[in-house]
């Protein structure tokens, strides 16, 4: 499916909107804006939208100076926490639902997405998320990468809820988004 250019920041997953804290979203979204300053983009960057959505994106991301290369010297955990700031920006307004929560692990998934909360303070739960990064990949990378997530999703398909694995390559950059249920698996 082909749609619209989607337009991308940071802004409220460091306000603390999206269901996690204001502090966890901005160590998120400081972390993909170190990748994408690594490779050298431009802010904002044009961030391809692959899989079962094809879609443009334009990424606002956050300033990073050269003091935070210390913070971020450690550049697989860098990916791993920025690709998670970037699945959940994207994410959210492909899924059409406000928030996530974070997975314990050995579920299979990294985050739950959902509604928020109910009266209850229970997170009401409609679908899964499974994210990695990629620093600088190719297709083959990005395919492989797919297919070891989609299989982990596994784990949590008793949940009887769609899982979403969203590969992130901050190379070109791009966000391959797939959506999988446990009946088609």
């Amino acid at each position: 499916m082909n749609e619209t250019s989607l337009t991308l920041s940071f802004d409220a997953l460091k306000n603390g909107q999206l269901g996690i804290s204001a502090v966890y979203g901005s160590f998120l979204a400081e972390a993909a804006s170190h990748c994408l300053r690594c490779n050298n983009h431009l802010n904002p960057v044009l961030l391809y939208i692959t899989g079962d959505v094809c879609r443009p994106g334009s990424l606002k991301w956050s300033d990073v100076t050269d003091e935070d290369e210390g913070t971020w010297a450690d550049l697989q955990e860098a990916t791993e926490y920025g690709a998670y700031g970037v699945a959940i920006i994207i994410a959210l307004p492909l899924t059409e639902t406000p928030h996530v929560e974070r997975s314990a692990k050995g579920t299979g998934v990294d985050y739950w997405v959902g509604e928020g909360t109910d009266p209850r303070g229970i997170f009401q739960r409609t679908a899964r998320l499974e994210v990695s990064g990629i620093l600088k990949g190719d297709k083959t990378k990005i395919a492989a990468r797919l297919k070891e997530k989609l299989a982990q999703t596994r784990r949590s398909d008793k949940a009887g809820l769609p899982a979403y694995v969203i590969v992130v390559d901050f190379g070109v950059p791009e966000a391959r988004f797939i959506k999988s249920t446990a009946e088609t698996e």
